[in-house]
């Protein structure tokens, strides 16, 4: 079965999620959509990107398809980073919605990179500890290095994209892509690789302009970052394995520390496009 829905299109499909990217007629809180400057990125996601159901969800055929101008497109690689030129904002692909219990992931190793369920000896993977608090997904065009010991942490990449909790109150279709404001970043030691988890909150949600570190994530929602660290940390106990462990003691390190996570993964993600790093299992097209 196919079916074909129209996409979430990058930084600024916040105008009403319209599939047309106008900045005369869009409008978002905050002063980071204010100019034309403001959408020249944003624009290099076109507004036509469609999502693509191929099979039936619930099976292990099942993929969620992107498409661009009647072609095939790969949202880890097609979707560009940043979603302004000050870079304070940054696209994200929504792979978990919140409130969901699918275990849904980009899958790097295929063509074009669609969104597919995870799989563990042959079984759909699905969260058992509780249903997503927030929506989960992943920053295009970054990768944690597995070659590569990370100097804050001391142990190597995940070989995927930077992974992004997402905390707006709204639940977000699969497959959306949209602009969030970065504030902080948790290191997750999940069997000895980093895993990068990105704090982050949709642009275009009414409280993004008040959020621009942890402590303003507190009080606007007091309790859910800590709530989701405990998540995050807890999760695989229900099912019978250990804690997952944190550097920096579980605390999550500021804007500043975030945005330099990010441009780091995103120079590892440039050096394996260009074939300087190996790879064997990785489609990069």
């Amino acid at each position: 079965m196919m079916r074909v829905q129209a996409g979430f299109l990058s930084s600024t499909a916040v105008c009403g999620r319209s599939a047309s990217l106008k900045p005369s007629v869009c409008r978002a809180s905050g002063s980071v959509f204010q100019t034309q400057r403001s959408y020249r990125r944003a624009n290099l996601v076109r507004a036509n990107l469609k999502t693509i159901d191929e099979g039936e969800q619930g099976t292990l055929e099942y993929r969620l398809a992107f498409q661009q101008d009647s072609k095939k497109v790969s949202p880890w690689h097609d979707v560009p980073l940043y979603a302004n030129d000050e870079k304070t904002l940054v696209n994200y692909v929504n792979e978990i919605p919140k409130g969901t219990s699918a275990k849904m992931e980009i899958a790097t190793e295929e063509a074009n990179n669609p969104i597919k369920q995870d799989v563990k000896k042959g079984a759909l993977r699905f969260y058992k500890y509780s249903d997503s608090l927030i929506n989960y997904g992943a920053l295009p065009q970054t990768w944690e290095d597995p070659n590569e010991k990370n100097e804050d942490t001391g142990c190597n990449g995940d070989n995927d994209p930077v992974d992004v909790i997402e905390i707006s109150a709204d639940a977000k279709p699969m497959g959306a892509v949209y602009a969030v404001k970065p504030f902080g970043i948790l290191a997750l030691l999940d069997e000895g690789e980093t895993d990068w988890k990105v704090l982050a909150i949709d642009a275009a949600d009414p409280n993004a302009e008040k959020i621009n570190s942890v402590e303003d994530a507190n009080e606007i929602y007091p309790g859910l970052v800590d709530k989701v660290t405990d998540w995050f940390r807890m999760y695989k106990t229900a099912e019978g394995k250990g804690e997952n462990e944190y550097a920096f003691g579980g605390k999550a390190k500021d804007t500043a520390f975030t945005m330099r996570i990010i441009a780091e993964t995103h120079d590892s993600y440039n050096k394996l496009k260009a074939g300087a790093i190996p790879n064997e299992d990785l489609s990069l097209n």
